[in-house]
């Protein structure tokens, strides 16, 4: 898409500059901006996460949710100068996908009862925000990130992977005949079984930079950045070994499990797509379960 083309998305919009201190129109995939209603100047060196001065990827990141699933979405979110609303509004052009970024700012419009006394800093509502940003991308039962986190968060990965010239390894872990915990003990028992496979799993991750998501009902996907093959046969080989020889005790029954793993590691200058990093790895599961389960396949 060329520069002319992206502005005049925006001249369409000039008739909304007064109701909005910004209108920005991004790539959400490469995390870039690719023009906006201000000075876009310096436009093709800034990151879209930029502007809210945190130094990373927003872990709530609503212009991927409107990318990805094609429906306009909101939230708020914040910089040291002001709260914003921000509405993220998929738009088609050409033979490409991108978000127009409407900002907001909500500073005034937020009113919360305050005690006599009690100062205006906005600390407070600055930790709301976040809270709620977080539970938006948690699994309830397991406190996990819930699939929409994965949906979002791969790409990136994958994207900085490509940018960097790295590994990165995807696992999907499944527990073994998970079914039958639930028949013979009952599903509080699967509760508390899911929970405890959740900590040993976490529990043998050394890495600030990696991270664990509920994929669905009992399988778990690992995402392991910069990990070779190497590196991360010797991390799910931990918790394979770790849950094989766990006790987990509910109601005074102890109640043993194992689980089985699929690897691909993904080698630097693959063009490997989100959706083949996952049909991959959860080849190599289905064969680690075909093979006798309680095992790793790469």
């Amino acid at each position: 898409m060329d520069d002319f083309n992206i502005k005049a998305i925006l001249e369409k919009l000039d008739v909304f500059e007064k109701t909005y201190e910004s209108i920005r129109i991004v790539d959400p995939l490469n995390k870039k901006i690719l023009t906006n209603n201000k000075d876009d100047s310096a436009v093709e060196k800034l990151n879209c996460f930029d502007f809210w001065g945190k130094n990373k990827v927003c872990d709530n990141c609503v212009s991927i949710r409107a990318y990805n699933e094609n429906n306009t979405y909101v939230k708020f979110e914040y910089n040291s100068d002001a709260i914003f609303m921000v509405t993220a509004i998929p738009y088609e052009v050409e033979d490409r996908r991108v978000v127009i970024e409407l900002l907001k700012d909500a500073t005034d419009s937020l009113i919360f009862d305050k005690a006599e006394g009690q100062s205006e800093d906005k600390s407070e509502i600055y930790s709301l925000i976040d809270n709620l940003n977080k539970l938006a991308l948690k699994d309830t039962l397991t406190g996990l990130y819930n699939r929409r986190y994965i949906n979002e968060k791969l790409p990136v990965d994958l994207i900085n992977t490509m940018l960097s010239e790295q590994n990165l390894s995807v696992v999907i872990a499944d527990i073994d005949f998970f079914k039958k915990v639930n028949d013979i003990y009952g599903h509080l028992a699967g509760d508390r079984v899911l929970k405890i496979f959740v900590d040993t799993l976490k529990g043998c991750l050394s890495r600030t930079s990696d991270w664990i998501g509920r994929f669905g009902g009992e399988e778990f996907l690992i995402c392991l950045p910069g990990a070779d093959l190497e590196i991360s046969l010797k991390t799910i080989e931990s918790m394979r070994k770790t849950i094989e020889e766990k006790d987990i005790i509910f109601e005074g029954s102890k109640i043993k499990i194992t689980a089985s793993f699929g690897i691909y590691s993904l080698i630097p200058n693959s063009t490997d797509s989100i959706d083949d990093l996952i049909q991959k790895a959860d080849e190599k599961l289905y064969l680690a379960k075909k093979n006798g389960r309680n095992r790793i396949e790469y």
